[in-house]
């Protein structure tokens, strides 16, 4: 009796690159195709939603003739745990005017009183650092600040800056788009009646977000002990397309608070 010997090969380094390749390629196809569905799905769902958001708003005005709702509480519209909503909306011209904008994760549309289908992209005035503060773990819209729940100009809560709390950048930043576009930042401060907070550095704050050179700035001009609105505005330009916006408490003694803080670009 004999017995033949035989020889066991195995994969080859070039067999096994083979196969590492066709595995990143099925792993990146089926990752572009999830991805694909994903987004498709969040559409569906903004655009189902801000359609109900449009029915219950034409409801509303049905009894409400000539006139547009001031927040979607009105009209039984409240943010989801994924879709949230603003609403702009305007009765001093008639027809009254109103726009809806829905945003889920990075899918924005918006739906206005013109009748159209709900549309990609955000409604005129649209608020950039829009706070939701009902919302548990909401980001608030300055970076760094204390949430002050006892002192506030709308419920529930402001942000407050103490003494020295310069710079304080917007979550949001930088914020960019092309040259011509101009940015409005919108602001209520209310201040310590010991607040000794000059023009310096207690401003809102426009800075090239490359070099961090000022731009502009729009100061507080003193002390504040009712609730009273600042605004700032830059025009981007060719040479600075993108932009850092802080506000800041330049002071030694006593604190500031903001609320109702928007940051809103031209189309």
């Amino acid at each position: 009796m004999w017995a033949k010997n035989k020889q066991q090969h195995g994969f080859t380094i070039v067999e096994l690159l083979i196969v590492i390749v066709v595995i990143g390629i099925l792993a990146a196809i089926t990752i572009v195709a999830y991805n694909g569905i994903q987004t498709r799905a969040r559409t569906a769902a903004v655009t189902g939603q801000l359609t109900q958001a449009s029915q219950k708003i034409a409801v509303w005005q049905a009894d409400n003739p000539g006139q547009s709702p001031v927040t979607l509480a009105d009209v039984g519209v409240a943010d989801t745990d994924s879709v949230s909503y603003q609403l702009t909306s305007n009765n001093s011209v008639s027809p009254s005017t109103f726009c809806v904008t829905a945003t889920y994760g990075s899918i924005t549309y918006y739906i206005d009183n013109t009748g159209n289908a709900p549309t990609a992209g955000v409604c005129s005035g649209y608020n950039l650092v829009a706070w939701n503060k009902t919302k548990a773990g909401a980001p608030v819209p300055v970076v760094g600040v204390v949430v002050d729940s006892t002192v506030f100009r709308t419920s529930t809560a402001s942000m407050r800056i103490g003494p020295g709390g310069v710079g304080k950048l917007l979550q949001a930043n930088p914020f960019g788009g092309t040259p011509g576009q101009i940015y409005t930042v919108s602001l209520w401060i209310k201040t310590d009646a010991t607040w000794d907070g000059t023009a310096g550095n207690s401003k809102i704050r426009f800075g090239d977000a490359s070099t961090n050179a000022l731009l502009t700035a729009c100061g507080y001009n003193g002390a504040k002990a009712s609730w009273t609105q600042v605004t700032c505005s830059w025009t981007l330009t060719a040479g600075s397309p993108q932009v850092a916006i802080s506000v800041g408490n330049d002071g030694t003694v006593g604190n500031i608070w903001i609320d109702d803080l928007s940051v809103v670009r031209s189309n």
